[in-house]
């Protein structure tokens, strides 16, 4: 069983149903972080301190795992030149324990504290720094808290379903001009969010990474641990193969489970979703970033599903096409001319079209934008990267 989850619990009490779980976490100014088709930005960050005692920042911050039932021990060490805080979002905590300048004091650099919790309920959370939080959250001061069901950890919630494997997808944006230039950006309102990712990992990277790569086979129980902690709305269209049906929302059991092809996540939400295929499918789960203040489509990433029948597929396709990642020409041969090709980017616009008389043709892509696209023939899609 492939679990995409970090496990950074460092210490453990007596067993039983009640444990205290201690992590240390380390809050980093300087670390830099790649992104997709190349470039990097500046980003800030939370990292796990090792028993040696060193740390790294990472985009998202670990996945912080406990069990139902745990009392937990955050001791947070600020080791960079500003103040930070570790924000529980959607734990039960005490004011004190929250995070929140106004409330609960900002940690001062090179300083430390401890945060304490008990986890009371079963689901995902988020930790956040909540000090200048426009400018922190975008330079990626945040991470995903799983609480898990304890004893049946197989089990989403006491007496619910079970499922067999599990993903944690954080779905988040930045404005790479701040990250370029971190200064404090004033109102929300004057941010641009124009980079988008799961897990940190966007577009090529995000398809082609093993970890992010979800396996749902009829007979299989899959659980998808959604969360975002953007700025942006994402829209997740499940393949209807999939039976997708949310049974948590924001840590709290639905009343009723409901079936989902579509489910929207806004800012600081989150979800699990439960896939029991009925069918095998190959196609990709759509996740869309659309501007909350007027609802436009900004991006669109894609989650690979069952990438080994998508292989499969590819090898029995009867076209292909080099180099990819492309520069400005694509050299595309057949078996079977006399169709339309067409390319559309990941807003469905078609932005290219072109009758394929021979066997081999080869495509001017230079006034194409860089970015993934979508080039369909014969009826089958394959995603190409325009650089």
């Amino acid at each position: 069983m492939r679990y995409f989850l970090l496990h950074i619990i460092l210490a453990a009490g007596l067993a039983g149903y009640s444990q205290t779980k201690i992590v240390h976490l380390a809050a980093e100014m300087n670390e830099t972080h790649f992104l997709d088709g190349g470039g990097s930005v500046e980003m800030w960050g939370y990292g796990i301190i090792k028993p040696s005692g060193a740390y790294q920042a990472q985009l998202p911050g670990p996945v912080l795992e406990f069990n139902l039932g745990d009392t937990v021990e955050i001791h947070f060490h600020n080791m960079s030149p500003e103040d930070h805080t570790i924000h529980l979002h959607g734990l039960d905590v005490s004011t004190s324990e929250d995070g929140v300048p106004a409330t609960s004091p900002a940690v001062d650099p090179w300083d430390s504290t401890v945060y304490h919790f008990v986890a009371k309920n079963t689901g995902s959370f988020l930790y956040h720094c909540h000090v200048l939080t426009t400018l922190h959250l975008t330079m990626g001061m945040y991470g995903v808290i799983v609480v898990k069901n304890f004893p049946e950890q197989n089990l989403i919630y006491p007496g619910g379903p079970s499922y067999q494997n599990e993903f944690v997808f954080l779905a988040t944006d930045m404005d790479k001009s701040l990250n370029e230039n971190p200064l404090s950006p004033g109102p929300l309102n004057l941010l641009v969010m124009d980079y988008f990712m799961i897990n940190g990992l966007s577009g090529n990277s995000l398809t082609t990474d093993p970890d992010h790569q979800v396996t749902a086979y009829p007979g299989d129980s899959v659980l998808l641990r959604l969360s975002s902690m953007g700025y942006s709305k994402t829209r997740y269209i499940f393949p209807e193969e999939l039976n997708a049906i949310a049974y948590l929302s924001d840590g709290r059991i639905l009343p009723v489970p409901y079936a989902c092809d579509t489910l929207f996540v806004f800012p600081g939400e989150r979800y699990e979703v439960l896939l029991t295929p009925t069918a095998v499918t190959d196609v990709d789960i759509q996740v869309g970033y659309f501007e909350s203040r007027n609802d436009q489509l900004l991006y669109t990433n894609y989650i690979s599903v069952n990438g080994d029948v998508g292989l499969q597929t590819k090898l029995q396709t009867a076209f292909k096409y080099y180099p990819n990642p492309v520069n400005d020409q694509l050299s595309f041969s057949t078996e079977n001319p006399g169709s339309m090709l067409r390319i559309m980017n990941l807003s469905g616009q078609l932005v290219l079209e072109k009758q394929i008389v021979n066997h081999n043709t080869l495509l001017d892509l230079s006034s194409l934008s860089k970015g993934i696209y979508l080039l369909t023939y014969d009826g089958i899609s394959q995603k190409i990267v325009k650089l």
